[in-house]
């Protein structure tokens, strides 16, 4: 007892470093859980898609997508740019409709929407009133489909 040396406690440069990163998240309604350990520690965190999208239904999509619709048809836009904008809206719409929907399909045609609004936002009024509709319905949307919001711009 008298011999020995107490066990010294590591130095700040003795230390091991931790870090901690995230890639690739989208969390919609969903949990993260970080952790810190004195060695090696590795956390691999999956959600089911099913349960990160439990917040937002097809009937949901098709309601977000005629309000959209609505605004369009509301908006003081031209003619011809408001019919661009439903040649795209429509088919979107009526394929969440169905059944058993391609998102991939309702995801192609919210991305002409989106481009089309989007170069409308820059150039009138009515369309930077419009575009914040949409880039509301565009991110209430984007986890049905299963991608990021930043895919409709």
């Amino acid at each position: 007892m008298f011999g020995k040396k107490p066990p010294s406690e590591p130095s700040k440069s003795e230390q091991p470093s931790q870090s901690q990163s995230l890639s690739n998240v989208t969390l919609t309604g969903g949990m993260v859980q970080l952790g810190q350990a004195g060695g090696d520690l590795q956390q691999h965190q999956q959600g089911e898609l099913q349960t990160q999208q439990q917040g937002i239904t097809s009937a949901d999509v098709v309601t977000l997508l005629e309000q959209l619709e609505a605004a369009v048809k509301g908006s003081s836009l031209d003619p011809t740019q408001q019919e661009e904008l439903l040649d795209y809206l429509r088919p979107a719409k009526r394929e969440a409709a169905k059944e058993t929907p391609s998102k991939e399909l309702v995801g192609q045609n919210l991305k002409q929407v989106s481009e089309t609004m989007k170069t409308l936002k820059d150039t009138s009024e009515a369309g930077k009133s419009l575009w914040q509709t949409g880039t509301d319905v565009f991110k209430t949307v984007a986890p049905w489909l299963g991608i990021a919001a930043a895919f409709f711009g």
